[in-house]
């Protein structure tokens, strides 16, 4: 049996890697597009920034009367952004708030009548800051605007301790790491470990999706497309069992899927510095991180079944399906449901709730990113291989009767 299932795969394989456009799409287009992808949101990303930072915002100032004084202080707390400052009557409020509206205006700031009053009694009073949060300039804008706003609010109140005889000191209960001794950092992450995180969330994430990707791509072929072909028939009248035909067809699945997850990985860890650009200032670097060889044996232990998993849910569907056509009609529900599974993964945080750590395909995930995140345990490394040959074998022996049953492998 086992014979025979190596000659189905060495053919299932030759047929794989002699495909010029089946290979570029296993390996090639992962290890470019990824990197280039990267590269490109990257530089968007930090051009966009530019472009917001260097914009002049547009400031529109409406006060009452009785808060000359203090109004010079907003302004000039406003003289160090770049941005136009003008000012417009109470009158010209509903006007004013379309334009923020319309975006045609950032912030718009609304003080009230006796500023100065209030100053003088040692009394709060209210602003009134508008701005479209729908807005990039506006925005930011508004965040430079609360920003200097907060030091006029901080020096108005230490001038009041001042004139009440009071340290300034008083306004300061404690300070936070201000004392630390020369070469002593208050973050004791481990080192790599910050690229770690990055590349656990982002990595799994990949892998599943090539994965299961490059399954369809073999897979559906695989017992669709030679129904297509009419070349099963012939394959099924030679004295071969079936169960033959099903490992081999799987495993040819299963190695062009681990191939285009690892060229999935290359690009991504080349794409690594786009990324830690895009997501942190943290000063992480790629060359921080390294995996042991212990990490290596967990990733292996955990992407090996899970591929097997993943190629026989897409056989089992190719073997279903008429033809490649429908087979990918059938398919694509799994594949989006798997893409949910895949982003559900990246926002889960360090602790993931105990429902996905039991569901296959999701555990595989969460130990995927302990493994990254150099925190994985044993245990839940074996239940995560344990269920992804669990649900394997349960869909190898669909997929196998469905070998065994004609009108289900050859239904008009």
């Amino acid at each position: 049996m086992f014979k025979d299932s190596l000659i189905i795969l060495r053919k299932e394989l030759r047929r794989i890697f002699t495909d010029r456009r089946l290979l570029f799409m296993l390996v090639v287009l992962p290890l470019v597009m990824l990197p280039l992808m990267y590269s490109f949101m990257g530089r968007a990303n930090k051009a966009r920034m530019v472009e917001i930072n260097s914009y002049s915002s547009r400031i529109t100032i409406c006060s009452g009367e009785g808060g000359e004084e203090v109004r010079g202080w907003f302004f000039e707390s406003l003289s160090a952004l770049n941005a136009h400052v003008e000012t417009a009557g109470t009158y010209e409020l509903d006007s004013l708030k379309q334009r923020v509206i319309d975006k045609d205006l950032e912030v718009l700031v609304v003080m009230p009548d006796s500023m100065d009053d209030h100053i003088r009694a040692g009394s709060a009073f209210d602003l009134s800051i508008f701005y479209n949060s729908t807005g990039d300039y506006s925005k930011f804008a508004f965040d430079q605007v609360d920003i200097a706003f907060a030091a006029v609010g901080e020096a108005i109140i230490r001038q009041r301790i001042m004139e009440s005889g009071m340290s300034e000191d008083v306004l300061t209960a404690f300070t936070i790491n201000k004392q630390l001794a020369a070469g002593e950092f208050a973050d004791l992450a481990e080192e790599g470990s910050m690229m770690g995180k990055l590349i656990g969330v982002m990595l799994p994430f990949f892998i599943v999706i090539y994965l299961f990707a490059n399954s369809m791509k073999v897979g559906l072929d695989s017992v669709a497309g030679e129904k297509e072909r009419g070349t099963l028939a012939m394959l099924l009248v030679n004295q071969v069992s079936r169960l033959s035909i099903v490992l081999g067809k799987m495993i040819s699945v299963m190695v062009a899927a681990i191939v285009g997850a690892v060229s999935s990985a290359i690009g991504l860890r080349i794409a690594s510095r786009y990324l830690i650009s895009m997501t942190s200032d943290s000063g992480a670097s790629i060359s921080e991180y390294t995996m042991g060889s212990t990490a290596v044996l967990q990733f292996a232990i955990v992407v090996i079944p899970l591929a097997i998993l993943i190629s026989s849910l897409v056989l089992l569907v190719s073997t279903f399906a008429r033809n490649v056509k429908e087979g990918q009609g059938m398919i694509m529900p799994v594949y989006i449901a798997v893409m949910v599974m895949g982003v559900t993964t990246m926002q889960t945080g360090d602790i993931p709730p105990e429902w996905m750590r039991m569901t296959p395909i999701f555990n595989s995930l969460v130990v995927l990113k302990d493994i990254f995140m150099q925190d994985a345990v044993w245990g839940n490394i074996v239940f995560s291989l344990a269920t992804s040959l669990v649900v394997s074998a349960v869909l190898i022996f669909i997929t196998l009767r469905m070998f065994n049953d004609e009108r289900v492998l050859f239904r008009i």
